[in-house]
């Protein structure tokens, strides 16, 4: 889970510790066998291995929030449920799977953002911009959009988006259509 406020924690795949053990072994080349056993000597090596843990959205794209410019970030998946967000530039960002239920994004960009299985239930958009965005899967149940821009989108796979959700948004024209100021 990653939080956009405060610390933030990056979860990813469990690192692994891989002993190794060698032993090496020194004898004598053959020769005749001596009166005397040759001493053997034995080398022991343990080396720890740790793997460097892999995650999609890092410290640095997460931190973007505080200065309220996240475009081209990679927020893939990152929990922003019910932050105040208001006024954030989230252009061409990637926020596939991010969830923002709750959130307050009003005056919030999202122009050619990725916004793919993000879960807008019960944020509040008045007047977001979400021009050219990538819409797939994305659920506005609940989601005030007075004023938003929706511009060069594609609705027919959002998911829970009403005619009066549409209604109160402020330019609508849909992918294809005439330029959308």
């Amino acid at each position: 889970m990653l939080a956009a406020c405060g610390d933030v924690e990056v979860m990813s795949e469990p690192s692994v510790d891989v002993a190794v053990t060698t032993t090496v072994e020194d004898a004598a080349p053959t020769e005749p066998a001596p009166a005397e056993p040759v001493p053997t000597t034995t080398i022991e090596t343990t080396t720890t291995t740790t793997t460097v843990p892999v995650t999609t959205t890092t410290v640095l794209d997460v931190i973007c929030i505080k200065t309220t410019t996240c475009q081209y970030a990679n927020l893939v998946g990152v929990d922003f449920s019910r932050l105040k967000l208001d006024f954030i530039n989230f252009s061409v960002a990637n926020l596939g799977g991010a969830s923002f239920v709750g959130a307050n994004l009003n005056n919030s960009i999202f122009i050619r953002a990725d916004l793919s299985a993000v879960n807008f239930e019960g944020a509040s958009l008045k007047n977001a911009d979400m021009t050219a965005s990538v819409l797939t899967a994305a659920s506005f149940k609940g989601a005030n959009l007075e004023g938003a821009v929706l511009c060069d989108v594609d609705l027919d796979t959002v998911l829970e988006l009403t005619k009066a959700q549409l209604d109160q948004v402020k330019k609508f024209k849909t992918k294809g259509k005439v330029y959308c100021p």
